[in-house]
C-alpha cells in the first residue's frame, strides 16, 4: 500500500522525540536548501503552540555553516494547507489542464530517461556473464599451468573488481528504474487525492505524509523592511507545481484540443 510505505520511509528518518513530546506534521519532510540538512524542530514548556518554530541544524547561534532559516510551525503549517487546498481546487475544476502538466513534466524526461537504464540493465548483465566465463576460463588456464599464479591472481582480481562495479551499476539502475514504476502509481495517487478531498479543513499526518515528498525552507528575507520566508513544497512523484492564471489555463487547453495525443498521461 502505497500511504503505509510512504510513512515507513518517513519513520526512518524520523528525528528524536522533543522533551515536550510534542511533535511537528512535517517531521522528516523538511529540507535545507543551502546545505541539504535537516533543520530542527524546536519546541520547549516555556514556549507556546504559536511560538514552535524550525531552525537549519548547521546554524548553531551563527556559529555553524548555514544560515537560520527559521520559520514557525504554525506559519509553515498555513503554507503547507494553503498549497494543498490550491491544488486540490485545481485539480477539481480544471483535470485535464492537471494532467497536461504532469504529462508536459514527466512523459518526455521519463522515456528517455527509463531507455538509458534499461540499455545499462541489459548491457551491464551481459558484461557480467561474460566476466564469469573469463573468471571460469583463467581459473582451467592456471590448473593447467597456462597462468602462473602470481598471473592468475592479478587477472583474477581485476575481473572481480569490474564485475562488482558492474554489478552494483546494474543493482542501482534496476532500483531507479523500479522508483520510476513507483512515481507513476504515486502520481495516480496524488491525483486521487484531491479527487476525494470535498472539504479540506484541516492538514493531518496521513494527508501530509500522502501528498508530501519534501519541504525546502528557503533563508529569511528582510529586504523591505519586511521579513519573507520562501518556502519550496515538492508534491510525491511530481515536484513542484505552480498552479497557472487563467490565461495560462486556456492557452494550455488550446494546445491540448490541438494535440491531444502529446500530452496523455493516463493516472
Amino acid at each position: 500500500m502505497i500511504i503505509k510505505s510512504r510513512v515507513q520511509k518517513l519513520r526512518k528518518h524520523r528525528r528524536r522525540p522533543t522533551v515536550t513530546g510534542r511533535t511537528s506534521l512535517f517531521s522528516g519532510l523538511v529540507y535545507c536548501p543551502d546545505c541539504g540538512a535537516k533543520p530542527h524542530f524546536r519546541t520547549a514548556n516555556s514556549l507556546k503552540r504559536n511560538q514552535e518554530f524550525w531552525r537549519c541544524s548547521n546554524y548553531k547561534s551563527r556559529r555553524g555553516e548555514c544560515a537560520i532559516h527559521y520559520i514557525r510551525d504554525v506559519v509553515l503549517e498555513k503554507i503547507v494547507f494553503e498549497a494543498i487546498s490550491g491544488l486540490a481546487d485545481f485539480v477539481k475544476c480544471h483535470e485535464t489542464v492537471f494532467l497536461y502538466i504532469l504529462a508536459k513534466k514527466t512523459n518526455a524526461m521519463r522515456q528517455k530517461e527509463h531507455k538509458k537504464l534499461q540499455q545499462t540493465v541489459e548491457q551491464g548483465t551481459r558484461r557480467i556473464a561474460e566476466i564469469d566465463r573469463l573468471i571460469e576460463k583463467v581459473f582451467e588456464q592456471n590448473a593447467s599451468g597456462i597462468l602462473s599464479d602470481e598471473r592468475f591472481s592479478k587477472i583474477l582480481q581485476s575481473y572481480e573488481k569490474g564485475q562488482k562495479a558492474l554489478m552494483q551499476e546494474v543493482s542501482d539502475s534496476q532500483k531507479t528504474l523500479q522508483e520510476a514504476k513507483q512515481k507513476v502509481t504515486d502520481l495516480r495517487l496524488l491525483l486521487r487525492t484531491p479527487r476525494e478531498l470535498t472539504d479540506i479543513t484541516e492538514l493531518t499526518q496521513t494527508l501530509v505524509n500522502t501528498l508530501i515528498e519534501r519541504i525546502e525552507v528557503h533563508n529569511n528575507d528582510k529586504s523591505g523592511g519586511h521579513c519573507y520566508v520562501k518556502v519550496d513544497i515538492y508534491f510525491t512523484a511530481a515536484g513542484m507545481i505552480d498552479i497557472p492564471t487563467e490565461q495560462e489555463i486556456l492557452a494550455m487547453m488550446k494546445e491540448i484540443q490541438e494535440n491531444p495525443q502529446d500530452f496523455r498521461f493516463v493516472a
